[in-house]
């Protein structure tokens, strides 16, 4: 089964319920910037109106990297983890329905930490070092521990850092202000950024 058929099981899984829909556009606007194939699913329910975005981490393996919330800008890991569940459901009563045996679907762990947020050991205790100090000082040893923690995840971490969950991560399990948390996100999002054109630039000219 190759990626276009794999997508177009997608297409059909949306066509089954009437709370799915395929968003073609922006699923080929995301494959075309990202040159991975990828699709977003829409469903519509009355809290969230949230879009999974799925995009192909392997031969033939799919993950749901990310759920946009269209409406409040903000899902509590709890509830993320709730819309995990609903498509999970779903999308297993269709390739019930449709016969697709070769299909499986699998929820990771539901107790979302830094061990699932951050994957790489060694970026990992780069966070927890700034975290264990006094990141909230601002001070500037405080926030060149979180360049710290930036330039590793550029360079050990594999699969990329979701920072929305950092971001809830910080506000739900430690109790920072959102205002903070939402500038370390920030932080941590332009430095990635910018460390990842660096490389481009560095492979261009050297």
């Amino acid at each position: 089964m190759n990626d276009t058929e794999i997508i177009e099981i997608f297409k059909k899984f949306t066509q089954y319920f009437n709370d799915w829909t395929y968003l073609q556009k922006e699923s080929e606007d995301h494959t075309e910037e990202t040159n991975k194939p990828s699709c977003i699913l829409f469903l519509d329910e009355d809290h969230h109106k949230p879009s999974f975005l799925i995009t192909k981490i392997k031969d033939k393996f799919y993950s749901i990297v990310n759920i946009l919330n269209s409406q409040y800008g903000h899902i509590k890991m709890l509830e993320y983890n709730d819309l995990l569940k609903i498509f999970e459901k779903d999308f297993k009563d269709f390739i019930s329905f449709a016969t697709y045996n070769s299909i499986c679907i699998e929820l990771s762990n539901e107790d979302i930490g830094l061990h699932e947020i951050i994957t790489s050991p060694k970026a990992r205790e780069s966070f927890e070092r700034y975290l264990r100090r006094f990141p909230l000082s601002y001070h500037p040893n405080d926030i060149e521990r979180l360049n710290f923690f930036i330039c590793a995840a550029s360079r050990f971490c594999k699969k990329k850092i979701n920072t929305e969950l950092i971001e809830q991560y910080l506000v739900e399990d430690l109790n920072w202000p959102q205002k903070d948390a939402k500038w370390c996100r920030n932080r941590i999002d332009v430095g990635l950024e910018i460390l990842k054109v660096n490389k481009q630039f560095y492979s261009y000219y050297i």
